[in-house]
């Protein structure tokens, strides 16, 4: 868990029990290692029974909650949607206690189950990507990808060995049948096919002008290109997703580049968020010609994601002190075709926060993770797409 993170809340609820998947051995050993059906069909039986706690009206602002095993958001570091379902990877690699995956349902926050087989080979799993029904976590620790069923939550394979040369695998984008992995511990992308885990190619040549070891990487696709920011050299490279190409490091002082950290794409256009200025950066993925630079946060912006209307910011004006005491966060909804800054969420449940969280979005909601600064207890909190409320809020 060595992302940073940014807000969080403090909700008091009912405790609830849930199920944890019990889990069978699987193929040991590197390479691609593929469950048995009769394996996938036992990790896809049995649902978490994690009750839920809803109000009947507004509860304050604080929308509905969800109160489930502690376990299940203990250590929330990555988050996205896949298949009806919300899908969080929690570490405790730091200090010991390994990794697991949380299933919720995005209709009504309950708890589906918590995958922790060793099958799956979870020990440090940093970061998520969805290419329809099958979802991909990549094991910082591990140095494998996983995939899984989003439907059932099977393990269809464990992708690791030395050809893959996968160095703290930190981020993931799906692009056109392939999986593209940004390496934390060496500057360098490596792309496995979708279909069947094969190593595709690795990009590593200094002429990308690459930078993923400053942590936390991040990647991003639209138009059919790939898009990665270097934190440290205030540039963003360009590679085509269908060759592995490069088409362009953008480095021009136009376009304000200042530590870009986070990335997030849609349909063609890309927003990079640069954490030192704080701004975000708005290129058009086609051309990489620059449309403009918004400065207008009440906050600072950290993490980023799309839909089809808004571009949604995670911020935070700085880490809290010691005692709990500092500026709060917020969300940040900015037109995806103007740019102008919608609404800016704050209050509960972003207060209390920790710089870092994720989030992420399907089109309908919004979801985003952290840990509260007082307890250290995880939650998820979903907003309306539409209006900006808040919907509920899961917390251990």
């Amino acid at each position: 868990m060595r992302q940073f993170r940014k807000a969080a809340p403090f909700l008091a609820g009912m405790c609830a029990a849930a199920l944890a998947v019990p889990l069978s051995a699987c193929h040991a050993g590197s390479g691609l290692a593929a469950a048995t059906p009769a394996a996938s069909a036992t990790a896809a039986t049995a649902p978490g029974t994690a009750r839920t706690m809803r109000s009947t009206k507004p509860d304050g602002g604080l929308g509905r909650r969800t109160r489930v095993l502690a376990r299940a958001l203990a250590a929330p570091d990555a988050i996205t949607v896949a298949e009806a379902r919300v899908w969080v990877a929690n570490s405790r690699y730091e200090d010991g206690g390994g990794g697991w995956l949380t299933e919720f349902s995005a209709a009504t926050g309950a708890l589906i189950r918590v995958i922790d087989s060793p099958r799956y080979a979870f020990t440090d799993p940093e970061a998520l990507a969805a290419d329809g029904n099958r979802l991909w976590v990549a094991d910082g620790n591990g140095n494998a990808l996983t995939e899984i069923n989003a439907t059932t939550g099977a393990l269809i394979r464990v992708v690791t060995g030395r050809r893959y040369q996968f160095d703290d695998p930190a981020a993931l984008a799906a692009a056109g049948g392939g999986i593209w992995v940004a390496n934390g511990g060496s500057n360098s992308l490596v792309e496995i096919s979708a279909g069947t885990g094969a190593l595709v190619r690795i990009v590593s040549a200094a002429r990308y002008r690459l930078n993923t070891t400053v942590y936390p990487p991040a990647i991003a696709v639209a138009g059919g290109r790939i898009w990665v920011p270097d934190g440290s050299g205030n540039a963003v490279t360009e590679i085509s997703a269908t060759t592995g190409a490069l088409i362009r490091v953008i480095a021009a002082r136009r376009y304000e580049l200042n530590a870009p950290d986070a990335i997030a794409a849609a349909g063609n256009r890309v927003w990079v968020v640069n954490v030192n200025s704080p701004s975000v950066t708005e290129i058009s993925a086609a051309t990489g010609a620059l449309i403009r630079v918004l400065t207008s946060f009440p906050n600072v912006p950290f993490a980023v994601t799309t839909d089809r209307g808004g571009v949604w910011l995670v911020t935070n004006r700085g880490e809290k002190a010691v005692d709990g005491t500092g500026p709060d966060g917020s969300v940040a909804e900015l037109s995806a075709g103007s740019g102008r800054l919608i609404r800016d969420v704050s209050g509960m449940p972003f207060r209390s926060g920790n710089p870092g969280g994720a989030i992420a979005a399907d089109g309908a909601d919004v979801w985003l993770t952290d840990t509260n600064f007082y307890s250290q207890r995880g939650w998820v909190a979903e907003l309306s797409a539409a209006t900006g409320a808040l919907v509920r809020v899961v917390t251990g």
